[in-house]
């Protein structure tokens, strides 16, 4: 079986230990290093939330890895399923089919406010929690990730 390697993260330059599928998180910055993410330097992949390219800009800024609303959208379409904490509150937004066309649901994890949406554009323009609209309150929000 093939040890750790080191490894140089794509984001700050630091060294971090890849495992054996050539991945690994930099303990100095916190960037979740894959061996896809160059590849793919302006897309949301796995294991992350946003691009290689925009976590660049964001350690250059000194700010945390953290999604804007588009990045989350792009995340959805890359994960099929993804979450957020609003108010103690867990929701869950995820793509589906019905009717054989693709839709957006979210809902909070206790099955209520459930919501659906036909595209990207209805999702972002018309979410909403307790009446505000999801876009105008995203700052608000935490804990964004990939359905756990």
């Amino acid at each position: 079986m093939e040890k750790n390697l080191e490894k140089i993260c794509a984001i700050c330059g630091h060294k971090y230990m890849a495992d054996i599928y050539d991945q690994g998180t930099c303990k100095f910055c916190g960037w979740n290093n894959s061996y896809r993410v160059n590849e793919f330097a302006d897309k949301v992949i796995y294991p992350n939330l946003i691009s290689l390219n925009k976590a660049k800009k964001l350690y250059r800024e000194n700010r945390p890895f953290e999604p804007n609303l588009d990045d989350f959208v792009e995340a959805l379409f890359f994960y099929s399923e993804v979450q957020f904490k609003y108010k103690n509150l867990y929701y869950e937004v995820i793509l589906a089919s019905e009717n054989d066309e693709e839709i957006i649901k979210m809902n909070d994890f206790n099955g209520g406010n459930l919501q659906t949406f036909k595209e990207k554009e209805d999702f972002i323009n018309n979410a909403k929690i307790d009446g505000e609209l999801l876009k105008d309150i995203w700052e608000e929000t935490t804990e964004r990730d990939w359905l756990q």
